[in-house]
Parts: C-alpha cells; sequence; structure tokens
C-alpha cells in the first residue's frame, strides 16, 4: 500500500515501539441551538407581535341541559315500550377463556428459570481479561507485508504445467452413454 502522504520515521519508530499516546479532549465550539429553543423563540416573537385588535367579542353560551334531559326521558319511555319477545335467542362464546394447566405450567417453568438466572453463584465463574489489540501495530504489519508483495519477483517462479486428474466428460461421451 503506497501513501501520498510522506511518513516521518521517528513516528513510525514510535508507533512500532508502543510509545502511549496523548490524550485530548474535544469540544464543540459552535453549538447550534436545539429545535426546542428554535421553537420557544419563535413563539415569543409571536406573542410579542400579536395584534390583538383583529379579535372579535364574543358572548359566552351555557347550555342549561333540559334539552338533554327531555331526551333522556323520551329514551326511558321507549325502551320501557319495548318488546322482549320479539328478540332472538343467541348462544354466547367465551371469547377470551382462561389457560390451560400447560400453560400454566410452561409460564410457571419460565418464570423459575428467570428467578435461577438472577440467583446464578458467581463465585464459581473464571475471570477473563479482554485483550486489546494494538491496531496501530496491526497496520504498520499490513504495510510491512504490503510493500513485501510489492517488492516480490516473478522471475523466481518455476513455469508449471497443470494436469487435470479429474475431467469431465464431453457431450459426445454423455450421449454415447445413454
Amino acid at each position: 500500500m503506497s501513501s501520498d502522504h510522506p511518513t516521518n520515521p521517528a513516528l513510525l519508530k514510535d508507533i512500532q515501539s508502543g510509545a502511549p499516546l496523548k490524550k485530548a479532549e474535544t469540544q464543540e465550539k459552535n453549538p447550534l441551538p436545539s429545535i426546542g429553543d428554535i421553537s420557544q423563540e419563535k413563539t415569543v416573537q409571536a406573542i410579542e407581535t400579536f395584534d390583538a385588535s383583529q379579535l372579535k367579542h364574543v358572548e359566552p353560551q351555557e347550555k342549561t341541559g333540559w334539552k338533554e334531559s327531555i331526551s333522556h326521558d323520551k329514551a326511558t319511555q321507549e325502551l320501557e315500550k319495548f318488546d322482549k319477545s320479539q328478540l332472538k335467542p343467541t348462544a354466547t362464546e367465551e371469547k377470551n377463556p382462561l389457560p390451560d394447566k400447560d400453560a400454566i405450567c410452561l409460564e410457571k417453568q419460565e418464570a423459575e428459570f428467570r428467578e435461577s438466572i438472577g440467583r446464578h453463584d458467581r463465585s464459581s465463574m473464571k475471570k477473563v481479561e479482554t485483550q486489546e489489540k494494538d491496531a496501530l501495530k496491526e497496520i504498520v504489519a499490513q504495510e510491512a507485508t504490503l510493500k513485501g508483495v510489492e517488492k516480490f519477483s516473478r522471475n523466481s517462479l518455476h513455469k508449471v504445467e497443470t494436469c487435470e486428474k479429474n475431467p469431465l466428460p464431453t457431450a459426445d461421451e454423455l450421449h454415447q452413454k445413454d
């Protein structure tokens, strides 16, 4: 892999030796306002520029409820007059039956399993440490491999003849078998 940028040999030496890097903190220098800030600002501007002279005067109307009580009384009278003998009999089906014994047993087993996970004794477990690989060393190794491939000479290779050990039959051979 050839790079377009010149490489500092001292920097490469530090990377290969595993020298620690300096920690740097990033800070946002020009934060943009949030959507909430923008909408609040627009609301404040709309209130300040609102022209109250364009509003019309309205008198509120209160409902007394006497019309609703008359219609309720009429509905009650009609229901009392209704003849229930005109209704057809219907069979009621239970749409939401209770779970059977198998479903309840499965739920209990699942609940017990979840509880056993929470009560698991962690002292019997082995401690494992995570190994972090150094990405810079791997990149340097890859670059070294690629440089070796670029420098490879084909002249050192020997000429080889390919010998087909399991050839496929030709179309004529297939027709002869039929």
